[in-house]
């Protein structure tokens, strides 16, 4: 049942535009809400060694060495302004919505970093330039 899941929010996806991986997510937090999965748990160590081999595997194969030399300078600065982009503006909202400093900026620097799999995905919906379309797969 799941994979007929997967693939209606793969089908979705390109008849809306949307990136997969945010229907994905909408996907799974509506089926977390429902009563059958409502007590459902994985362990962390679980996900990490189930789901995050396979989601690095195709990017390991398709990312070219040559490339990330080429373009080193972009592929290193980049992902160091996003990510601290991305912490900075969590620890904002989450300072804003009550927690105190340090709590917020912890909170910013644990959801800061990304997926190499997802940043790609959604680097090709944006048609991000060739040049920046290695670096997800870089790092």
């Amino acid at each position: 049942m799941r994979g007929v899941g997967v693939l209606l929010m793969g089908w979705l996806s390109r008849r809306t535009g949307l990136g997969e991986p945010l229907l994905l997510l909408g996907g799974g937090c509506l089926v977390g809400l429902t009563p059958p999965f409502a007590s459902f748990a994985l362990s962390p160590e679980g996900i990490l060694f189930l789901f995050l081999p396979a989601l690095l595997y195709w990017e390991a194969l398709t990312s070219s060495v040559r490339e990330i030399g080429d373009n080193f300078r972009s592929i290193a600065l980049q992902p160091i302004g996003l990510v601290l982009a991305t912490a900075a503006a969590v620890a904002v909202v989450a300072h804003a919505l009550g927690y105190g400093r340090p709590v917020a900026f912890v909170l910013g620097a644990v959801l800061a970093p990304t997926d190499a799999a997802a940043v790609a995905a959604v680097a090709r919906a944006c048609r991000a330039p060739p040049s920046s379309l290695s670096s997800p797969a870089a790092w």
